[in-house]
């Protein structure tokens, strides 16, 4: 009897005929619908002489006929999904041709886990539970010539574990699965930007709960994980574009640019946001980069333009992914960001030093001061240099704040203290001074950067959104998560300085009031300090001309720190020798020290820095708006500043519903009177198709951790690395090897079976030996004669027991030689063993005789040879 196609869709039992005489479906549509369908149980009454898969006996199990294996197998599957258990494919018989005319369906808990598993000496993690249970339930199928009809050849319908309870069945394996209407659900869902957690509660609350979903969390983020593949798979270059040009649709400042190889490959890429570009020309004047690796699945360096707001917190200026790093690469990256930046090129630039960077910052940045890290500068010195009292004072050298005549002072003083005179790389490195110490840069503006350290902080945040698996969309878009996480820090600081007022605690309120209102929240602390150490300095005056006055300042009971301070009266100007107000930005207690003894009670103008302020995006945006420069440059420019006013406009509006209300309705009649005078231009389609995806590179980077050497572990006692101490050969007291036997006593001898001392040290860590009991004389055992019995754990029997052992000393059959015979009380595992006898002579360095020539028993007379001392 065969089941009409309708009755399969209006029947939500999915009756099957008393042949199972169906059509099997080819399509996933159909296979999904059908399997979800048969475990369903509303009806109980038989339709159309059609018995359900609840109501069959074994008698109609073994008269069932399939026109295919593929439908004996959704059968099957079908029918473990009722009763509870998961089915299994298992062996399969083909023909000369190889096809398959016999195939076995088993229980998922059929079978046992091979042994060699569990007794793994280099497991490096825990096991996992137990699940197979040698459940004899099956179903066998063969392909019967005569009719072309496959037919049941075996069923066994009993379990010998319990079947999944009824409230489980849902989580059974087989029963998880997405339907066709779920997939286009989840994925139409998924495009619309909901989360994965999100989209899992709202199917459960359509279908009645999460029992009833059909498939699990986990399902559900497997399923969307292998769509995002699919949709980038042989097109992840062009979906990263496209994705770049989604975001340029509705960021008119944004930048971006790519180039590729003459096999039309993916090669440079470099991108920038409109609010990045923002905060460039803000905050631009001091630029951080570094590269870093294993980001990408691509293996491609990630470069990250870096800088520090007004807040002193790190801002990110744009991002851009290479092929290589060579210097012709970082030039076109240079070039390019000087491009996306509208031509503004930075004032200074801090690397780590690569010599490729070095020389493309000198070819497209030559007006830039350059400055190489100080940490990655001290790092070689402690690879090159090993003396730790050089670092100390090399330390000194790269961050004191002296002139440049100390400076080489002090530099010929350390070659002569640590014999450093000829050094070839100290030689390199005073070269380069003017690039890393302190005297020659302190002049140079570097804000609160003086290392790379903020780009290892970079790296190490985003470690937390991407990874080396991430495609390169999805690169880019965990990429842009990041840095939103800044962008949230500096609001939250913004917030923090316009909305609350600072604690007066300095004696000098009328200086610490002027700076807490001028200067954001974190840059007013570090005045507050310099204000504080003004109070613990001496003055004096020097020369006084016209309007101009020199003074000395000196520590309070340290006159030898002495620093000039030049105070111009008519025109307001500090200047001092330590240059804190030229390299950081903020006055140094000299100069309030010298404001004090002039009695100026308001802030110097000249000595408020603009980007330390707290409206130093408005302000700069208002003020350096160009007049007369091109027409690109000047769109960007009323860009920045009409999105920074919408941002404060935000801030403030949405926190009252009154207040919202009236600016949306303004903002949409605003946008209808603009629209109605000038017609909107559309952003050009551009052709991305062709791009292939690149290949994997390789780049420079560090090392791996896991380097070879540490992978092999020495053994502490002898030093070796092909064991450890626990089984370390010359621990043992008799190293043992077998000797041939006869091979008329039926066993096969030590060597011929393959038992080497290195096996055996290398099995004996799940064996322990345990001593029972003592008989004999009264005198200790082992002198004349005696017993004792020990078990052997870990060696098992045929009934599953521990082996245990008799240890009989037999009295000297000479005077160089003593025998021990062991005896095994009660079985062994292995049945090719037939003696149980063991004789070892104690005293020979090699085992006389192994009457238990297999491997089994050579590891029990290992034991007891072992055991002998205890």
């Amino acid at each position: 009897m065969s089941i009409n196609e309708d009755d399969v869709k209006n029947d939500s039992d999915n009756d099957l005929g008393d042949d199972f005489d169906y059509q099997p479906n080819a399509e996933d549509n159909a296979e999904d619908d059908d399997v979800d369908s048969l475990d369903s149980t509303s009806k109980s009454e038989e339709v159309c002489g059609v018995k359900r898969i609840a109501d069959l006996m074994v008698e109609d199990i073994w008269n069932l006929e399939f026109r295919t294996e593929d439908e004996a197998c959704q059968f099957y599957n079908a029918y473990s999904c009722w009763h509870g258990f998961v089915m299994r494919k298992d062996d399969v018989v083909r023909d000369n041709q190889g096809r398959i005319i016999s195939r076995q369906l088993v229980c998922n808990k059929e079978g046992w886990r091979n042994m060699r598993y569990l007794d793994m000496d280099d497991r490096s993690r825990e096991a996992r539970s137990l699940t197979r249970t040698k459940c004899p339930a099956r179903l066998r199928v063969k392909l019967d010539y005569g009719c072309g009809r496959w037919k049941v050849s075996c069923f066994v319908e009993s379990h010998n574990h319990d079947l999944t309870p009824p409230q489980f069945v849902h989580l059974v394996p087989a029963n998880r699965r997405l339907t066709v209407s779920d997939r286009v659900q989840v994925e139409n869902l998924h495009n619309f930007g909901v989360k994965s957690c999100h989209i899992m509660g709202y199917i459960a609350f359509q279908k009645g709960g999460y029992r009833h979903a059909g498939f699990t969390r986990k399902d559900l983020y497997n399923h969307i994980d292998r769509y995002r593949r699919a949709k980038v798979k042989n097109g992840d270059a062009n979906a990263a574009i496209n994705y770049l040009i989604g975001k340029s649709n509705n960021d008119p400042l944004f930048f971006g640019k790519y180039t590729f190889t003459s096999d039309k490959r993916l090669e440079h890429i470099f991108w920038a946001d409109g609010q990045s570009i923002i905060d460039y020309h803000c905050f631009g004047d001091i630029v951080a980069f570094d590269s870093t690796y294993k980001k990408n699945k691509y293996n491609k360096p990630l470069v990250i333009f870096s800088g520090c707001n007004h807040h002193g917190q790190t801002v990110i200026f744009g991002s851009g992914l290479l092929s290589d790093e060579t210097t012709e690469t970082y030039k076109w990256l240079l070039e390019t960001f000087v491009e996306a930046m509208g031509g503004k090129s930075p004032k200074a630039v801090i690397t780590d030093g690569d010599l490729a960077m070095r020389d493309a910052i000198k070819n497209v940045l030559p007006d830039a001061t350059h400055r190489l890290c100080g940490w990655h500068l001290q790092r070689n010195a402690c690879e090159n240099i090993k003396n730790p009292n050089f670092l100390r004072d090399f330390k000194g050298l790269i961050y004191d704040n002296n002139d440049q005549r100390d400076f080489d002072r002090r530099w010929t003083a350390i070659l002569d203290k640590h014999n450093l005179v000829g050094s070839t790389w100290m030689e390199k490195t005073y070269e380069t001074r003017e690039m890393w110490s302190h005297c020659f840069l302190r002049d140079k503006f570097f804000g609160y950067i003086r290392t790379t350290s903020q780009c290892e902080g970079i790296n190490s945040l985003i470690r937390f959104y991407v990874n080396r698996k991430n495609t390169l969309i999805e690169f880019m878009h965990n990429l842009d998560r990041a840095l939103k996480e800044y962008r949230n820090n500096e609001l939250i600081a913004d917030f923090k300085s316009q909305c609350s007022e600072p604690v007066m605690i300095t004696s000098l309120e009328v200086y610490e009031r002027s700076a807490s209102c001028y200067f954001t929240q974190n840059i007013f602390k570090e005045i507050r300090n310099e204000i504080q150490r003004a109070g613990a300095l001496n003055i004096t005056v020097l020369s006084t001309t016209l309007d101009k006055v020199e003074f000395s300042v000196t520590a309070l009971g340290d006159p030898a720190k002495d620093r000039r301070v030049e105070v111009d009266r008519g025109k307001n100007l500090f200047s001092c020798s330590c240059k804190l107000f030229e390299s950081r930005g903020i006055p140094c207690s000299h100069i309030f020290c010298a404001m004090k003894f002039e009695n100026i009670l308001e802030f110097p103008e000249l000595l408020i820095y603009k980007r330390w302020t707290k409206n130093a995006k408005n302000e700069f945006i208002s003020t350096d708006m160009p007049v007369n420069d091109d027409i690109e440059r000047v769109l960007k420019f009323q860009v920045g500043a009409l999105a920074s006013n919408c941002n404060k406009l935000c801030d403030i509006a949405c926190k009252d519903l009154a207040d919202f209300d009236e600016v949306q309705s303004e903002l949409v009649n605003l946008v209808i009177r603009l629209q109605s005078r000038k017609q909107g231009k559309s952003t050009p389609n551009v052709n991305v198709e062709g791009i292939n995806d690149p290949f994997v590179v390789k780049s420079k980077g560090a090392p791996s951790k896991r380097s070879s050497w540490r992978k092999k572990r020495a053994c502490s006692n002898c030093h070796k690395y092909d064991h450890y101490y626990k089984r370390c050969p010359d621990l043992m007291q008799h190293s043992v090897e077998g000797s041939p036997r006869d091979r008329s006593y039926g066993n096969a001898s030590a060597k011929d079976s393959g038992f080497s001392p290195q096996r055996f040290a290398n099995s004996s860590r799940s064996f322990s030996i345990k001593s029972e009991h003592h008989s004999g004389p009264n005198t200790k055992p082992f002198k004349k004669g005696g017993t004792r019995k020990f078990t052997a754990t870990g060696m098992r029997n045929r009934k599953r027991k521990d082996n245990t052992f008799v240890e009989v000393k037999e009295s000297q059959q000479d005077k160089r030689h003593s025998f021990k015979n062991y005896d095994c009380v009660n079985d062994v595992v292995d049945d090719k063993c037939d003696t149980r006898h063991v004789q070892i002579d104690v005293r020979d360095p090699l085992t006389s005789s192994l009457a238990c020539g297999n491997k089994q028993g050579s590891y029990m007379a290992l034991f007891a040879s072992m055991h002998r001392t205890l």
